[in-house]
């Protein structure tokens, strides 16, 4: 019987990890998902040409020194893992996976938040402003939940594609609805500088120009509220 809980547990564990894979599988900008069980897929798509100064494999042994850092000095080796780190043609790929959103918002050093509907209500985030909805029309969130059993809710001030689980309901912010389940964040939106947004080219050493291509270096002016659910 323990071994068969043992197997129900990683069988579980390759479920949710094969889930956010497939949801980002054929993304062409940097995106995130958010799986039911609260664990964040996030896809680094960014160009590369052959003028770029690393390799793959340089890449790679940038990101897992960073996350060993990380995870080392926060005590949770399963808060942030790489699945994925390829240079192809003209595309890098880096495929991250973080055990919860706080994993994700500390690794980033941006606002995330991701959960129901209550709990971002608990945790402070106001929605008595006007949202727009996907025809583009301005709605509460109250109208536009109406009869959904389970809503949730993703916090975010990075540029990037959020990728939701169910139907996007409404955003607020920036955030722009693509598609059913498709959000981008900085539809119109202003940016705040960043240390590596203001630094010179002309001063980086290579591991920072390598740096560049795998850490955001600028925010939104005001993180997007994403609703979703059915």
């Amino acid at each position: 019987m323990k071994k068969a809980g043992q197997l129900l547990a990683v069988l579980t564990a390759a479920s949710v990890l094969l889930s956010g894979c497939e949801k980002l599988k054929d993304v062409t900008t940097t995106s995130v998902y958010v799986s039911k069980n609260g664990v964040v897929t996030e896809a680094i798509v960014e160009d590369y040409s052959k003028d770029d100064d690393y390799t793959e494999d340089e890449l790679k042994t940038f990101v897992e020194d960073d996350i060993k850092k990380f995870t080392e000095e926060r005590g949770d080796t399963d808060s942030v893992k790489l699945e994925k780190c390829q240079v192809a043609k003209d595309k890098v790929e880096i495929r991250m996976e973080y055990g919860d959103y706080q994993s994700y918002a500390d690794y980033h050093g941006a606002e995330f938040f991701a959960g129901t509907l209550d709990e971002a209500k608990e945790a402070g985030y106001d929605f008595s402003a006007s949202f727009v909805d996907s025809k583009g029309n301005e709605v509460s969130v109250e109208d536009a939940v109406k009869g959904v059993k389970h809503v949730c809710v993703i916090v975010c001030e990075e540029p990037l594609e959020i990728v939701t689980e169910d139907p996007v309901l409404c955003v607020f912010g920036t955030a722009v609805i693509k598609g059913k389940n498709t959000v981008d964040t900085a539809g119109e939106w202003t940016t705040k500088s960043t240390e590596s947004a203001s630094a010179s080219s002309s001063e980086q050493t290579k591991t920072e120009e390598t740096e560049q291509e795998y850490e955001q270096d600028v925010l939104l002016a005001s993180p997007v509220i994403v609703v979703y659910g059915k």
